[in-house]
């Protein structure tokens, strides 16, 4: 499955910036290493994947400006 990959907020910090390895994909086991770049904290698989589902709903719930 193709994911659109966005930053997910940090549990421990909350910002919103994830070192990935290389070729990294979420739905892939064993789970690969994601750590927050500001507090080094790793991402367990579950918080990584409901951080990455709550921050697409997040997005796609924007509204963007209107061209009149």
């Amino acid at each position: 499955m193709v994911r659109e990959m966005v930053p997910v907020a940090c549990p421990a910090c909350g910002e919103y910036q994830n070192l990935l390895p290389g070729g990294f994909d979420p739905d892939v086991d064993p789970f690969a290493d994601v750590v927050c770049m500001v507090c080094r904290r790793p991402f367990s698989k579950s918080e990584y994947l409901t951080g990455l589902n709550q921050r697409l709903d997040e997005l796609n719930a924007l509204d963007g400006p209107r061209l009149t």
